[in-house]
């Protein structure tokens, strides 16, 4: 593996046949993970193609080690500096809350599941060049022929996509309750959890959505929720900041009440949020916030409505 591949892939620049050649090298090492992960979250900083000049200079000597030592029949490494290698990129995997790849077999067919940390989104490039930005603990996987025959995912959580247009093979999203996402190219929203509805927020492009055996189609600024309680299909207008507010690390607020807020910052950042009924008199909120984190978040808020907080635990947060 080189630079130039593993740049390629992370900018969603990949020659035919380069990225499986960097997805399978991912899959050699849990440190190749790490790494790649890393790179991914250096570009979503920097908002722009990312250049081997943009990494820090440790981790470029880092991943240096890395690709020599990943060479066939190289075994100079030391045991001691190896694993100082991996317990950095462990250390680093820990703090971004990443993804980890794993193979699965399922039907008789290999997948590669990608999971987000429990508490941490992040981006990733598909095979075929489609942008995925995932909220935190959601999970997608996909057939090792992924844009080979077709282009078909499952996903279990939140994810924004911006898909690569191919008229030759349409894109599909498999969900929960067997719903599915078909497009050929476009933008759009989709949040499936167990027991709660299924909602697709369209930001471009045209979205057909099948569900009990009939199919919707939805274009920029629509929504699409699927009560699971009734199996009722329900189609209303939505911002399509909001429909990409993950892609753009965004939380977008339209006239939201304090419950509604807290459902938003529970989706976001899951971790639960109890309200409390003096929060409730408090008056509706409209507007954009940066995600720079939960903490740094919540002062901003408290300034913005009024709305007050304290943590009941690690995990757990009042408002009032």
């Amino acid at each position: 593996m080189n630079w130039e591949k593993i740049l390629n892939y992370v900018n969603g620049e990949c020659r035919p046949g380069e990225a499986q050649a960097v997805i399978d090298w991912a899959d050699e090492q849990t440190e190749h993970r790490y790494l790649l992960a890393y790179l991914e979250r250096r570009k979503q900083q920097l908002e722009q193609p990312l250049k081997q000049s943009d990494i820090d200079e440790q981790w470029l000597h880092l991943l240096d080690m890395i690709f020599e030592l990943s060479k066939p029949g190289n075994k100079k490494a030391s045991p001691p500096y190896w694993y100082l290698g991996i317990a950095a990129s462990l250390l680093l995997f820990c703090f971004l809350g990443w993804f980890y790849v794993q193979k699965a077999k399922q039907a008789g067919n290999n997948l590669q599941t990608l999971q987000s940390a429990q508490n941490v989104g992040g981006r990733l490039t598909l095979p075929d060049g489609t942008q995925v930005f995932m909220a935190p603990d959601s999970k997608i996987s996909y057939a090792n022929t992924f844009d080979t025959d077709k282009r078909e995912i499952q996903l279990t959580g939140e994810a924004f996509f911006d898909v690569k247009h191919d008229p030759r093979k349409p894109f599909i999203i498999r969900t929960l309750n067997h719903l599915a996402v078909t497009v050929l190219g476009t933008s759009f929203n989709v949040y499936s959890r167990p027991k709660s509805n299924i909602e697709v927020k369209v930001a471009t492009g045209l979205v057909g959505i099948t569900a009990n055996h009939k199919t919707n189609y939805l274009k920029a600024g629509q929504q699409l929720t699927y009560q699971i309680s009734n199996q009722q299909v329900i189609v209303t207008k939505v911002n399509t900041h909001e429909a990409s507010s993950l892609q753009n690390q965004t939380l977008f607020f339209n006239n939201n009440n304090a419950d509604e807020v807290a459902e938003k910052l529970q989706r976001w950042y899951n971790i639960k949020i109890e309200v409390q009924p003096s929060a409730r008199k408090r008056a509706r909120f409209s507007g954009e916030m940066k995600d720079n984190g939960i903490n740094n978040l919540l002062p901003g808020l408290n300034y913005a409505t009024g709305l007050n907080y304290r943590y009941k635990n690690p995990h757990t947060i009042i408002i009032f």
